[in-house]
């Protein structure tokens, strides 16, 4: 009776480590998956307001509706 505890309890630790090692394999494969399409996604440009200058929109500065590259140019432009 006691080896068939020890084969049932055996079966259980390798299905348990089988389960396991599946999930660890699919999170990994996920985030390869969601790196590779970072990856090719380009960043949203935008044009400053004052110089016509383009930068990626998360470098840029933004007032009401328009789109800067520094400080400068968004005072200069707001005070016209």
């Amino acid at each position: 009776m006691g080896l068939i505890k020890l084969i049932f309890l055996a079966l259980l630790v390798w299905f348990a480590l089988r389960l396991w090692r599946g999930l660890q394999r699919q999170q990994a494969t996920q985030r390869q998956q969601q790196s590779a399409r970072a990856q090719q996604e380009p960043p949203l440009m935008v044009r400053c307001a004052q110089c016509q200058v383009h930068l990626p929109q998360s470098s840029a500065l933004r007032a009401n509706d328009n789109w800067y590259c520094c400080a400068e140019h968004r005072d200069e432009h707001q005070q016209r």
